[in-house]
């Protein structure tokens, strides 16, 4: 998934104004030449149905329809069509040498123009001089997506991520057998009884070598920009830890290690696969010590679920991001 790219976009030019003369039967000459028209506007629209930014990879200079020229006998030229990029939801844009934002498209239907078209020309009507019509502006930019998810599933390999997010949400990626098979985000919609949505997205799991390049390293943290809440997920087996609270300290030491501020969002730790659990009453007696809001469950019998669910819906009102 390509969550950043450079492009270049310009406004459409301006048409030119006409230069034309009417000659009357008295001889008198009457300028007539018509203004052009306005070039068109680059404008950028977040839609739930864009598909990935991939696709601008192909052309990435962008360049909206110029205006056409003004004619003779005050016939105006008329305005380039704007030209819509369709963006999905999630995607902030960026000055590209100066990293100043333009804006952040968060809401379906948002949309920004980041280039305005020149201009038209004047036309010799009413004794004007009649001008070229301008350049349409021209920006480097920088679109990154960050998934706008209210909850972000960050865990250790193993952890039954994906298998709590397809409990949840029936999301397509089911959880395996095996460590890192989840490859890149993957979101789903968990839906309540009063048909109110919570976005989840399970990240790609991280452990102590992460850091250090290996697996498939930390860049997708970036995500969490957007979190309403971070479920910190573990597993009783804690085959990638020495301990639940090792573990719990490596996942929130990598955050914070990525973005100091990722350390204040509001958060839980979630045990799962308790139901094979040896001890459970140690698990829990570990969770205690940990001094954090947890919850032992097992995503695979449904065991904790609706208490973990009563936490989000508190955490992020019921309501979705996107």
């Amino acid at each position: 998934m390509i969550d950043k790219i450079h492009l270049t976009v310009q406004g459409g030019r301006g048409g030119n104004g006409c230069e034309s003369y009417f000659f009357r039967i008295d001889r008198k000459v009457i300028p007539n030449g018509a203004d052009g028209g306005a070039g068109g506007n680059v404008i950028f629209r977040a839609t739930h149905n864009a598909p990935g930014l991939d696709r601008l990879k192909v052309k990435q200079h962008l360049l909206a329809p110029a205006g056409s020229h003004g004619g003779a006998n005050n016939k105006r030229g008329a305005c380039g069509e704007d030209l819509i990029v369709q963006v999905p939801v999630g995607t902030s844009i960026y000055h590209r040498d100066s990293r100043l934002g333009i804006r952040d498209l968060n809401q379906d239907g948002e949309e920004v123009i980041v280039a305005r078209g020149g201009k038209g020309g004047s036309g010799n009507i009413g004794d004007k001089k009649s001008l070229p019509g301008e350049e349409g502006e021209k920006f480097e930019i920088m679109l990154e997506y960050l998934i706008p998810a209210d909850v972000f599933l960050v865990g250790l390999p193993n952890s039954g991520k994906s298998t709590l997010l397809h409990r949840l949400t029936k999301a397509h990626v089911e959880g395996k057998e095996y460590p890192f098979s989840t490859t890149g985000p993957v979101i789903g919609v968990y839906e309540s009884e009063d048909y109110r949505q919570v976005n989840f997205c399970e990240l790609p799991s991280i452990y102590k070598g992460s850091t250090e390049g290996h697996g498939l390293g930390t860049d997708f943290l970036k995500h969490l920009a957007r979190a309403k809440v971070v479920l910190y997920m573990l597993d009783t087996p804690h085959q990638f830890a020495v301990s639940l609270t090792e573990g719990y300290r490596t996942l929130t030491e990598i955050v914070r290690g990525f973005n100091p501020a990722f350390a204040q969002l509001p958060s839980a730790v979630v045990v799962n696969m308790i139901d094979l659990a040896e001890d459970p009453g140690q698990v829990q007696s570990e969770m205690e010590n940990l001094g954090q809001v947890y919850f032992l469950i097992s995503a695979k019998t449904g065991e904790g679920i609706e208490s973990l669910m009563d936490f989000v819906r508190e955490q992020t009102g019921g309501e979705s991001n996107a």
